[in-house]
């Protein structure tokens, strides 16, 4: 299975209750891979500093929580167990222009290893707000 992903967003609904991440995080990044994996049939997922990979429909609390350099190792065996849980064989990573961002590019660094550890085929991609651009 072929999964469409990207990382998490600093901007957040605020709201006290949980909500399905695919709500909790305002982003029009996320959101349109998101539509864009639907209208592929493809899953989509988020990477999330705190909670891993997780689904649209998952549903979270409010949080500030930025992936740390210490973490990238824990984060990818956690995401590795999801990717085998979810049956993905290819991961679409999509990110930004300004991924050489060290706060940015932790989140490609637990995905790309996750992949590896797993033997997914990992694939950089790049998004801007007019929609996918493709490979990097």
């Amino acid at each position: 299975m072929e999964l469409f992903a990207t990382y998490c967003s600093a901007d957040k609904d605020a709201a006290a209750d949980d909500l399905p991440a695919i709500e909790r995080y305002l982003s029009e990044r996320i959101s349109g891979v998101y539509a864009n994996a639907l209208s592929t049939g493809n899953c989509f997922g988020i990477l999330s500093g705190r909670y891993g990979l997780i689904a649209p429909n998952t549903p979270i609390p409010h949080y500030d929580h930025l992936l740390q350099v210490n973490e990238i190792d824990p984060m990818a065996q956690r995401v590795a167990e999801t990717l085998k849980t979810w049956g993905v064989t290819t991961i679409r990573w999509f990110t930004v222009a300004f991924e050489m961002d060290p706060n940015v590019s932790r989140y490609r660094d637990v995905m790309d290893r996750a992949a590896a550890e797993m033997g997914a085929e990992f694939e950089l991609e790049l998004w801007e707000p007019t929609g996918m651009l493709g490979l990097i």
